[in-house]
């Protein structure tokens, strides 16, 4: 014990110096550091101080990745340290791949539960389904405590085992299987279509390597299949990636030599311009983009590029508004930091982050920008655009808010948990265009949710409740009380009556996540399509040539 201890506290004397080394060479250039350097020395006195004569075992290391990790949080969300034990998180983040099992896992009432299983992953290969629930990994049973940790396990190298332990919908026993894990490689491209025999729908979830090739090679597959008469591409909550690939897939639909994006920083040797460097392969294609408050980075560049230059029509909502170019660099000790090193531009000239990224709304959207700090810049065809961040739609699509009881729905798993007994008591549904949910499953739904006897509450109950608390609290008479406790029995939700009155919105999250049981990610992306808004105008604009060239076209005054 005393020989690992020596150690550790060796290796953090020895960053330590080497700190201080590097930053001596600066210090000759530039007095102005001396206080950085006495901070250094400070934080190396703390540190063995705590180690000599701390009363209680310090985890010395832990403590030093916690004060980096709340360092870098000071200057902005998106400079990251990633530690040796985090290097599968790195690795998923730039290649769009990981060793593990392939499922996506939710952290539910002290079990993990698989929400998602990739198609021909170890998971599917293994018979896991969505809905079960993993209650032990490696002959550790999963807990509140140790879920975070315990859900971590599953990650791991490609071509090793690992054992767990599930419980199904339906069966007393529980089930095991032993997974060999694999690596695990997202499609940048999850679904593509021709819609309406005319259109090619391209869905891109993320700028991962080969990306714009991949756009590419989809497009030219459909355009081989019918007369193409526009292109969709949806870079909704695609949270962006590889710059390389954003303007690759800008390059496809632009004049030869047009600039996309430039950055600019500190290090003036690595501002760049980026142009496209060849002839389009798309150049007379009509193109729409669709967005909203989760497109970020990349797909930013995309829909802002081709904004700037009217090659295309924007629709949905504001984009999430990152314009922060992020270098990676290696570390010692095989670990790395992701650090902010310039900002994006795209052609007129804006910067598309977001002026105050420390404030956003809940849903991780831009929040109100004052007038005063927008500023006013021009596409090439003179249309006005702004700065503030993220990308301003052409066309904005406002988003359907589910009702409180349709989110209670979700917060109670209801949803969900329908469509896990109804998977188990249908072997099969009809294919994903002619699946649809009928009066008699919803009804089947509605007997679902009256029987599990969930605490459904208005908003309005709520603050009955603490009314008639207040009320208590200071003494009011019975009378009074009572008229507080009939008020809240008004409230009471009538839950038959909240889902008949809430059925439109609830038959398509409904739909989606029965097919995804049977069709996987593919599928429930087909199925989602008929509910789609942004689509649908899309489509009607594409439909309304006129249309589509007057917004491209005009200049406001």
């Amino acid at each position: 014990m005393k020989y690992l201890i020596k150690r550790k506290y060796l290796s953090i004397s020895i960053i330590f110096i080497i700190l201080i080394s590097i930053l001596s060479f600066k210090i000759l250039d530039d007095n102005d550091d001396f206080e950085i350097a006495k901070s250094f020395d400070i934080f190396h006195n703390v540190v063995r101080e705590i180690r000599l004569f701390y009363v209680d075992e310090a985890d010395i290391s832990k403590l030093i990745n916690e004060s980096t990790t709340e360092l870098l949080e000071k200057l902005d969300p998106y400079t990251v340290f990633y530690p040796e034990s985090k290097i599968e998180d790195f690795t998923l983040m730039t290649k769009g791949s990981y060793g593990g099992v392939g499922a996506t896992i939710l952290e539910k009432n002290g079990t993990l539960l698989i929400t998602n299983v990739y198609k021909d992953a170890p998971a599917d290969k293994a018979g896991l389904k969505i809905g079960d629930k993993i209650v032990e990994v490696k002959n550790i049973k999963v807990t509140e405590k140790n879920i975070t940790e315990v859900k971590e396990l599953l990650k791991g190298e490609p071509g090793s085992e690992i054992y767990i332990k599930i419980k199904r919908y339906g069966q007393i026993d529980n089930i095991e299987k032993t997974i060999l894990r694999e690596k695990i490689i997202f499609p940048n491209i999850p679904h593509s279509q021709i819609l309406e025999d005319r259109f090619a729908y391209v869905k891109l979830n993320s700028f991962t390597f080969g990306a714009g090739k991949e756009v590419q090679i989809k497009i030219a597959e459909m355009k081989k299949k019918a007369n193409l008469e526009g292109v969709i591409l949806d870079l909704r909550a695609n949270p962006g990636g590889l710059l390389n690939e954003a303007v690759n897939i800008v390059s496809l639909f632009v004049k030869k030599g047009s600039v996309i994006v430039s950055t600019r920083g500190k290090v003036e040797q690595w501002n760049h311009v980026y142009k496209a460097k060849n002839d389009p392969v798309f150049p007379n294609i009509p193109v729409i983009v669709l967005i909203n408050s989760r497109s970020a980075s990349a797909s930013e560049i995309v829909s802002g590029a081709l904004q700037d230059l009217d090659r295309a029509v924007i629709i949905g909502q504001r984009s999430f508004g990152k314009g922060l170019v992020q270098t990676t660099r290696k570390l010692s000790y095989n670990t790395r930091i992701k650090i902010t090193t310039a900002k994006y531009y795209i052609p007129s000239g804006r910067c598309i982050q977001a002026i105050d990224y420390s404030h956003r709304n809940e849903d991780g959207s831009i929040g109100h920008v004052p007038d005063s700090l927008i500023s006013e810049f021009k596409t090439n065809n003179g249309r006005k655009v702004f700065d503030g961040g993220g990308i301003v739609p052409d066309i904005t699509v406002s988003i359907d808010t589910l009702s409180d009881f349709t989110q209670q729905l979700f917060k109670n798993n209801l949803i969900f948990d329908f469509g896990t007994k109804y998977f188990y008591e249908n072997k099969t549904i009809p294919d994903v265009e002619k699946f649809t949910v009928s009066d008699k499953m919803y009804k089947d739904f509605i007997d679902f949710v009256i029987n599990q006897k969930k605490d459904f509450r208005s908003k309005s109950q709520n603050l009955s409740d603490e009314l008639l608390k207040t009320a208590k609290n200071e003494k009011y008479t019975e009378k009074i009380i009572g008229k507080i406790k009939s008020l809240k029995n008004d409230f009471t939700i009538d839950v038959y009556k909240e889902l008949l009155k809430n059925k439109s919105q609830i038959l398509p999250i409904l739909e989606v996540s029965i097919v995804r049981r049977y069709y996987y990610k593919k599928g429930e992306l087909i199925s989602s399509i008929k509910f789609d808004k942004e689509l649908k105008e899309a489509k009607n604009i594409f439909f309304n040539k006129d249309k589509y060239n007057l917004l491209l076209s005009e200049i406001n005054d």
